[in-house]
């Protein structure tokens, strides 16, 4: 085999002219397998070859970023299956503690699987609160009477602790410690399933925390030896005056060794105090003087609407036997001793104390009814009022 020297063309052995370009070809010799000259290649096998070679980069590439992505991925996995690992072998133990504190729990009177007594709910509440509260003065005084037997806590379907407002909700209670403290039991009739909410008047509501991990908490604690001492000594009464026993009246404020009364000492006293409590919370408050009725915005006068209307006690909406009493000699659960208003800057609202002595104990009722069948009433909220007229009416005549 032969090829053209001028074309390259591949020739017969004898040929003499190249059948291509017809170049004389007859001294040309014949060479093994010659390849085309390089500038006859032709050019799509040029092309051919490069797309061979980006294709298989780009094979190797892709392989390379599979690969890349895989150890990517692996190690992704090995993070969240390490942090799975870690995180079931940290919980591990709070399990077997969860185990643990659960029967210590139940040890010093938690029941998760019935009801517990409204005392034995408190033993674990104020106990958990002094470990929660350690430098709380209003905690502090709890902890203290709870240590004495000289704590009462009342409970009620809604109360108003300062500025806040606090319902509790279908089937729990609201336990008011002191006018500015207390907890809310969502569900009173299973602990297991129970949430308590701490209440101040000054910051409002904590975070709820599940009844039965503030017992096991307690049942792990330094207050567990003191969980069964609360709950023997602290009084838990329902608000229901019909119902009230003498022998769990509340010793604050207690002047059980002599019988109130009331004279014009002390009601000049309180109209200085509500001057200066106006002043403070900028109101104006009118005193009911006994010569013509104190009319509020609400259209109410006082004292005939004691004789005109029923008056219930906000929370278990049951009327109560009140009346204008400063003299304490009339058939009154409630002798009101002295009354002031302070209407407000628009519609009906008013705030109108009622200064009452019921059961030889000075409570403060609030009136700030705007409509109804029935003028509604609560205990004061406002410890300044509190401690203001029971330091007034538990004073001596002659102060």
């Amino acid at each position: 085999m032969k090829y053209c020297p001028k074309c390259g063309n591949r020739l017969d052995a004898n040929a003499k002219y190249c059948d291509k370009c017809g170049t004389d070809v007859s001294n040309v010799n014949k060479k093994p397998n010659r390849p085309a000259p390089i500038s006859q290649i032709k050019k799509p096998a040029s092309v051919s070859v490069s797309n061979q070679l980006s294709a298989k980069r780009s094979r190797i590439r892709r392989n390379c970023l599979i690969v890349a992505a895989c150890v990517v991925l692996l190690a992704a996995g090995g993070v969240v299956f390490f942090t799975l690992q870690s995180e079931n072998a940290s919980n591990s133990l709070p399990f077997v503690t969860h185990n643990k504190s659960e029967k210590m729990a139940e040890k010093i009177g938690y029941s998760p699987n019935k009801k517990m007594s409204s005392k034995n709910m408190a033993g674990f509440t104020i106990a958990y609160a002094h470990m929660h509260f350690q430098d709380d003065p209003d905690w502090d005084e709890v902890f203290d009477k709870a240590e004495n037997g000289d704590l009462n806590i009342a409970s009620y379907p809604e109360y108003t602790f300062g500025d806040y407002d606090v319902k509790a909700p279908a089937g729990g209670i609201v336990y008011v410690v002191s006018p500015d403290i207390g907890y809310v039991v969502s569900d009173v009739d299973h602990p297991n399933k129970a949430q308590v909410t701490f209440v101040n008047s000054q910051k409002g509501a904590e975070k709820p925390v599940y009844f039965h991990t503030l017992a096991q908490k307690v049942a792990s604690g330094a207050q567990k030896n003191d969980v069964q001492s609360y709950s023997k000594n602290v009084v838990v009464s329902d608000h229901d005056d019909s119902t009230k026993d003498s022998s769990t009246d509340t010793k604050q404020n207690s002047v059980d060794s002599k019988s109130l009364s009331w004279n014009d000492t002390k009601e000049e006293k309180l109209a200085d105090f509500m001057d200066d409590f106006g002043n403070k919370m900028d109101q104006d408050y009118v005193e009911y003087t006994g010569d013509e009725p104190l009319k509020t915005i609400a259209g109410e006068k006082y004292p005939n609407i004691f004789d005109d209307e029923d008056f219930e006690l906000i929370g278990n909406n049951k009327k109560i036997n009140i009346g204008w009493d400063p003299e304490l000699k009339k058939d009154y659960d409630y002798h009101v001793v002295s009354i002031f208003n302070s209407d407000g800057d628009g519609g009906e609202e008013h705030i109108t104390y009622l200064f009452c002595i019921h059961d030889n104990q000075p409570i403060a009722l609030v009136d700030q009814t705007t409509n109804g069948n029935a003028i509604k009433v609560k205990e004061t909220a406002n410890q300044d009022v509190r401690k203001g007229f029971a330091k007034i009416a538990t004073s001596s005549d002659d102060d």
